[in-house]
């Protein structure tokens, strides 16, 4: 789940004992997807292409914080802002949490969007993951459902998946 890690893992394949592939997520939310398409009765051949086509249909969004004052790809940032990068690109920033998240995800959102997994990490109480919640099921469509997770990440705020 790290484009960093994607060739020594593919390199790691000639040291296999049995037949493995590599599944080139970058992301977590990639990860988990493909993890969930994985059939125990299909072979590598059938399990490689359902997994891979599982991590090509989500959409990754994260929101962080500035650890300094920058300039960034037009971006003036504050230490201490919220950062919003939808699929690794810095999107927007902002000051309220629940307001940058339920922003975030109402900008994600594709017109087949179905599901949106929210990963809390390990800075955010259960309370300000409710508060975040409330918040973007007021932008959410009826039709799609929402899932607001513990995942414990440093670092991140939130991980957001938008299949």
């Amino acid at each position: 789940n790290n484009k960093n890690i994607i060739m020594a893992a593919e390199q790691a394949i000639k040291l296999a004992d049995r037949n493995v592939c590599v599944l080139p997520s970058r992301t977590v939310p990639q990860g988990i997807a493909s993890m969930l398409a994985f059939d125990p009765d299909a072979d590598l051949g059938e399990n490689q292409v359902n997994m891979s086509n599982a991590l090509e249909t989500v959409s990754t969004g994260s929101i962080t914080f500035a650890a300094r004052d920058s300039d960034y790809d037009g971006h003036e940032i504050h230490e201490g802002e919220l950062l919003a990068l939808d699929n690794g690109k810095l999107s927007f920033t902002d000051t309220d949490l629940a307001r940058t998240c339920s922003k975030l995800v109402k900008q994600m959102l594709e017109r087949d969007s179905s599901f949106v997994t929210v990963y809390y990490g390990e800075d955010v109480t259960p309370e300000m993951a409710a508060q975040a919640e409330e918040a973007i099921r007021q932008r959410l469509p009826e039709d799609v459902e929402l899932t607001v997770l513990d995942g414990g990440q440093p670092v991140y705020y939130f991980i957001i998946s938008v299949e």
